[in-house]
Formats: structure tokens, sequence, C-alpha cells
């Protein structure tokens, strides 16, 4: 797949070398490209399959905005929280700027350290995600090749099921001072 990636910070850069590594074509976006970014956020969600908003959560909207129709079409990825927002994720904004976009929330359940290495001794992280249920394959072989085990939670309805999880990681890593490599894990018979 073509992954075009909006952003080349922690989460972008590793989420990147990941899937570079399982053999997906990968592409950062910048509005200011240099470094690390092979174009503008326009012309990279113009050539990918797959566009990951991989930017700050308070930016993604506006991102999302300038990109508009560019993402009809796409598999679309809203990995960023809005830390202190009522909300922590932009998947709404997402799909108002590109109603025919197939949206994505995943990789906000855990923090960038272990989407680098999402293996507890012999265990593998699950990372939940929700998202349109057509789609949910793609999102699956996605999350499978950064080495997670891909639980899929419904549809867009589940976006602040979602969310809760990631509230649960924010609470055990930060607030309760487990360290940001700590990642859920769902158990059944």
């Amino acid at each position: 797949m073509r992954i075009g990636i909006m952003g080349a910070g922690n989460v972008g850069r590793t989420l990147g070398e990941a899937w570079a590594n399982a053999g997906h074509e990968v592409r950062f976006g910048s509005r200011e490209p240099s470094g690390e970014a092979s174009g503008t956020h326009a012309q990279v969600a113009a050539w990918a399959d797959v566009v990951v908003f991989a930017v700050p959560g308070t930016v993604t909207a506006e991102v999302a905005q300038a990109l508009g129709t560019t993402l009809d079409g796409k598999t679309v990825i809203d990995p960023s929280n809005r830390v202190g927002a009522a909300t922590l994720n932009s998947v709404a904004e997402i799909s108002a700027a590109a109603p025919g976009a197939r949206v994505h929330r995943a990789f906000s359940t855990v923090g960038w350290e272990v989407m680098a290495d999402p293996v507890f001794g012999d265990q593998r992280a699950d990372l939940f995600y929700c998202g349109p249920e057509d789609d949910r394959d793609t999102l699956g072989t996605l999350i499978a090749d950064v080495g997670f085990r891909a639980v899929w939670l419904g549809g867009p309805e589940e976006v602040e099921t979602v969310d809760g999880l990631a509230r649960a990681w924010f609470a055990l890593a930060l607030r309760r001072r487990m360290g940001r490599h700590v990642a859920l894990r769902l158990l059944s018979e």
C-alpha cells in the first residue's frame, strides 16, 4: 500500500518505519516540506491510498479541512489525541471535510514507544480501533504490520469506546506512573 503520513514526529516516524519494513511505500507530508518530508500534505495525500494524521490533535481538523475531497475514497487514520479537549479524536472533523473518506480511529490507545515495540515478553499488545466495517481488513493488516494484534471494536459509532481506552492508557502510563511502555490486552475464551 502507499501510505501518506501527515507529520514526521514520534508517531509518524515510528509507524512509517514499521510499515516501510513491512514492504509498504511510505511518504511524509508537511506544511513546509524539508528534511524527512516527501512533499506537502496535499501532494502526499493525493499520492497515497492510506492517509495518517500524525500531526498534533489540535491541528488535525485544520489539515483535514485543507485536504478536503483529496481524501475521498481513501482509508484515513486518526491516531492523534486532543489532550485536554472535550473530545480526544478528530473523526467528525475529518469526516466532514472529506465525506467520501473511510475514517478510522486507531493507534490512539498507546504511546509511540509501544508502537516501536508492541511485544511484552511473548505477548503482543492489542491495538483497539474502530471504523467502517467494509475497510476493517485494511486497518487490521496495517495494525498487524506494526506488530500488534488488531481488535476491531465496531464502526465509527464506537469512537468514544476507543477514546475511553486511550483515557485508560493515559491514566495508567502517566497518572499512575507505570511508564509509557504500557499497553492493553483483551483476553477471552
